[in-house]
C-alpha cells in the first residue's frame, strides 16, 4: 500500500481550522483526523473530522460502554465528541471502522504520570 501523505496547503489548512474551532468553543483541546477515502468506491480522497476531548461524562459513558462491546463504545464516542468536519467519518461504517477508530485512542491516551514511592524517602 502505497503511503499517503497531506501537502502542506492542507495541513495548513487543517490546523488553521482546528485553531479556530478550538477558539470559537473554548476547548482545551481540538483533534483533527484525517482518513484517505476510497476514489474506487466514490469515496472523497480526504476526509477530516475535529474531534474534541472528551468530557467526563462522555468519557465515564464511553468506559462503562466499553465493558459490553468496544466497537459500539468507541463510535458513541466519536459522536459525543465529533465537533465538525466530514461526518461520514463517524457514519459510515467502512469510513469508521477502517479509518477513524484507529486514531481515536489519540483522544482518550492518558498523560505520562508517574507515583514517588515515599516508604524509601529518607533512607
Amino acid at each position: 500500500m502505497e503511503e499517503k501523505t497531506l501537502t502542506l496547503a492542507q495541513e495548513e489548512q487543517i490546523r488553521k481550522k482546528a485553531l479556530e474551532i478550538k477558539a470559537e468553543k473554548k476547548l482545551r483541546k481540538v483533534y483533527p483526523m484525517v482518513v484517505w477515502g476510497d476514489p474506487d468506491c466514490e469515496e472523497k480522497e480526504v476526509y477530516v473530522a475535529y474531534l474534541a476531548e472528551p468530557t467526563f461524562p462522555q468519557f465515564s459513558k464511553f468506559m462503562a460502554a466499553s465493558k459490553k462491546d468496544e466497537v459500539t463504545a468507541m463510535r458513541s464516542l466519536a459522536r459525543d465528541c465529533f465537533l465538525d468536519g466530514d461526518k461520514e467519518l463517524v457514519d459510515n461504517e467502512s469510513l469508521f471502522l477502517f479509518g477513524l477508530m484507529g486514531q481515536l485512542s489519540e483522544i482518550i491516551t492518558t498523560r505520562q504520570s508517574t507515583l514517588v514511592n515515599l516508604s524509601k524517602a529518607g533512607k
